[in-house]
């Protein structure tokens, strides 16, 4: 089963993607709200959802929620004193050390990820660099039920729901 990282926040993801820029990773931005469960609930049968999040308490009630909510779940932890910043006032994923994220993680790096759907095919169809590309992409996400995208996000996101060009091109035809 392929694997999919749940973060809390932007700092994490982008903390994730130096080690592995190829690692399909999800944010909660600080919440899980029922739409966000109700997303992630529809690729649940074909990911695993790792969960990464800050060692305090908010990210112990966002693995609760989660793992109440989601099939295939798996806790992943960073012990505190890795994740407390330079100054230790603040702890989070996005303080730890490269080469402990990369350890904790390590398991999950080797697996391969297939795009299916490439910045290109966004620019063929339509939705990035052209004058019409973000009301359509708009009423794409709107149809398909994900999160608003910019063009590189949007091809992250069809590939992580597994969307395939077609769908995309019968949603695109009846706007």
């Amino acid at each position: 089963m392929r694997k999919i990282v749940v973060v809390e926040g932007k700092n994490d993801y982008q903390k994730i993607k130096q080690i592995a820029p190829d690692l399909p990773v999800v944010t909660t931005n600080g919440m899980v709200s029922d739409a966000w469960l109700r997303r992630m609930g529809r690729i649940n049968g074909d990911y695993e959802a790792v969960l990464l999040t800050d060692p305090d308490a908010a990210g112990d009630k966002i693995k609760e929620k989660i793992s109440d909510a989601l099939q295939n779940v798996r806790n992943v932890y960073i012990g505190r004193e890795d994740a407390l910043s330079k100054n230790c006032k603040k702890v989070g994923v996005e303080h730890v050390d490269l080469p402990v994220l990369r350890e904790t993680l390590s398991e999950f790096l080797e697996e391969e990820h297939q795009e299916n759907i490439t910045i290109q095919d966004l620019y063929a169809l339509g939705l990035v660099g052209g004058s019409e590309s973000k009301k359509r992409r708009i009423k794409l996400c709107e149809k398909l039920d994900i999160d608003y995208a910019n063009g590189k996000q949007l091809a992250r996101h069809l590939n992580l729901f597994q969307i395939s060009s077609e769908r995309i091109r019968e949603i695109l035809c009846s706007m």
